[in-house]
């Protein structure tokens, strides 16, 4: 005989009769055959249960996740939040900015923005043109759009996050609720990410619900909210505990260091290393065009400088997360040190109530020149504090980030191996000798047999073409060099039959011909179809890769107009801006057009992502 079941004490009946008060008979026709699924179930997401055929299901609300990234990153996240989404049972679309037709924006009504910031405060080349569009008075009224922006950026530039601020701003203005407000993220982003993941859909989700009544689409779209989906503890928690092979910057694969070899000659003014690393067992894999993520220590005599200047003990402890470290021990391997940021500075200033330094973060035109070349014994120097304490300092200071290198080998040539190509970084600043923190570390305090703790981080839009008998032009300076040796050993071992023209430039032939033996055997052997070299300091007249393309602008124009894609890599403050108003005086000399049609040529040129830049 069977027996009806047990309700607990809070689940009585007036309690459920109190719960149904008001409800129309489909809806309790429908909460009926919803509970029925669960049961049946065994627990299953809501989802997979069908509504009853009393209510007619409608279209639940689109949600639409825009990313405009420079690397991938914000790619990445975007997939993310989809792959959330779709758990929640939402409806997602995926847009990249470098595809979406701005007009499609005043037809939004749940928005998701993830965007990077390239430089000092300019927009990724696939968020160029969306930018421009809502900046301008086209730009169309927003009052249906929901929204919230994460905004991917690094807090060692002045412009921090700039683009993200942009896009929250004019979407504001032009009538949008943000579901809350804008999140600023730093080179440390995923766990951040995962955050904003999980609250923007759960602020989505009850917006969706609250707009509708209870019945048809929102009785869908609350069925759907209420299925089971991870809470964003537990997606930190899955974060903070990779696989065993997902090495990244919280786990990162100790690599043991096979070979250190000095590229430059002697006399030369520059120190550059060729780096070999282990990576046997690690099960990382990149393609040519990623970087390598090497997590540094700071050099000990700077740790001393800065411990003197804040007049405080290298022994005394300080509490970092569920750690407790001496300051000296947090000091090397956790904290920035060698370079300020504007955050660190607005930190510090309420510490240190010094006129001057509130003076220069109230005016940008004195912050840049003061930050850079300065580290934190500089500011500590400049500005002493007797509030300080080791707590205090270690929480004010910016958490030490990985530093990522383009990684000049080909796995293919190399298996498990890595090869990195590092410019040593040593000057003269405010009267004290300074050292790049992890090209110093690599180059001096890293020997053969030695570890480096490494990831990969891999970059979508720095990639090789997918069809190997397309051409490639590749225009390296310094370092620049060290992705387009991957490149070449690639194509090599793969059998591709485009050809590869490389444009290399630094001081001079003698001392700075970076891996100048590989190169004449490629051009020899077939790898390389063309090799030009400019070599700035050799002659009275500086000449540059810049000019190089001009002499060649007959060949430069042809290989375009063949298909060819055309990369740069190198300092982007004296190559990027040269290299492009080059490759325009190419076009309009070539094809005979004016100098905005050559310019049109060269964006679109990047908007195809023919036009490819790693620069730094």
């Amino acid at each position: 005989m069977s027996t009806l079941p047990i309700l607990p004490p809070h689940l009585d009946e007036a309690y459920l009769q109190q719960l149904a008060a008001g409800l129309s008979a489909q809806q309790l026709v429908w909460l009926s055959g919803y509970f029925y699924g669960q049961a049946t179930s065994g627990g299953a997401a809501v989802a997979a249960v069908a509504p009853a055929p009393a209510v007619a299901a409608a279209p639940a609300e689109k949600l639409t996740i825009l990313y405009g990234s420079h690397t991938g990153n914000g790619k990445k996240v975007a997939q993310q939040a989809a792959e959330a989404a779709k758990r929640r049972g939402l409806t997602a679309e995926v847009r990249d900015m470098n595809n979406y037709p701005a007009r499609q924006l005043a037809q939004e009504q749940n928005l998701l923005v993830i965007v990077s910031t390239h430089g000092e405060g300019e927009p990724p080349i696939s968020a160029e043109e969306l930018h421009q569009f809502i900046s301008g008075s086209r730009a169309p009224k927003l009052p249906k759009l929901r929204f919230a922006v994460l905004a991917l950026g690094d807090t060692s530039y002045l412009h921090y996050c700039q683009t993200g601020k942009d896009f929250d701003q004019r979407l504001a203005e032009l009538g949008g609720t943000r579901l809350f407000d804008r999140v600023d993220t730093d080179v440390d982003y995923q766990a951040v990410a995962n955050q904003w993941i999980e609250a923007a859909l759960e602020k989505i989700a009850g917006a969706i619900a609250k707009a509708a009544e209870f019945g048809g689409t929102a009785a869908a779209s609350v069925a759907s909210v209420v299925s089971a989906a991870p809470s964003a503890h537990s997606l930190i928690h899955q974060s903070a505990n990779p696989p065993i092979h997902s090495f990244t910057r919280e786990n990162p694969w100790p690599a043991r260091v096979l070979e250190s070899i000095q590229l430059n000659g002697r006399g030369s003014n520059k120190e550059t290393y060729h780096i070999e690393l282990d990576l046997a067992g690690s099960g990382l894999r990149f393609a040519p065009g990623d970087a390598l993520a090497v997590r540094p220590r700071n050099h000990d005599p700077l740790v001393e400088e800065v411990l003197r200047a804040a007049r405080l003990s290298d022994s005394t402890s300080v509490q970092l997360g569920a750690e407790r470290l001496p300051l000296a021990a947090a000091l090397a391997s956790r904290r920035e040190l060698t370079v300020l940021t504007r955050d660190v500075l607005e930190r510090y200033a309420a510490l240190a109530p010094h006129a001057e330094l509130h003076g220069l973060l109230a005016d940008t035109t004195r912050l840049q020149p003061y930050l850079y070349g300065r580290d934190v014994a500089d500011l500590l120097t400049d500005f002493p504090t007797d509030q300080l304490t080791a707590q205090l300092l270690t929480d004010t200071l910016r958490p030490l980030p990985s530093r990522a290198y383009s990684i000049a080998s080909s796995l293919l040539a190399h298996p498990d191996e890595v090869h990195l190509t590092v410019g040593a970084v040593r000057y003269e600043a405010h009267g004290r000798r300074k050292h790049g923190v992890c090209s110093s570390f690599l180059a001096d305090r890293v020997a053969v047999g030695d570890e480096a703790r490494v990831f990969v981080e891999h970059n979508e839009y720095f990639k090789l073409p997918q069809k190997p008998g397309t051409d490639i032009i590749m225009i390296g300076v310094g370092t620049g060099i060290a992705p387009f040796r991957a490149f070449v050993e690639e194509r090599v071992e793969l059998g591709a039959t485009g050809r590869n023209w490389l444009l290399f430039g630094n001081p001079h032939f003698t001392t700075d011909f970076l891996y100048q033996a590989e190169w004449q055997q490629h051009l020899k052997r077939g790898g390389l179809a063309r090799l030009d070299v400019a070599f700035s300091r050799d002659q009275a007249e500086k000449v540059y890769v810049q000019d190089r393309l001009l002499e060649n602008s007959r060949e430069v124009f042809g290989w375009l107009e063949n298909g060819a894609q055309f990369y740069v890599c190198g300092d982007k403050t004296r190559l990027g801006g040269a290299v492009q108003t080059a490759l325009a005086q190419v076009v309009q000399q070539e094809a005979g057009v004016s100098a905005e049609d050559a310019t049109a040529y060269v964006k679109n040129l990047r908007k195809q992502r023919r036009y490819l830049e790693d620069v730094y």
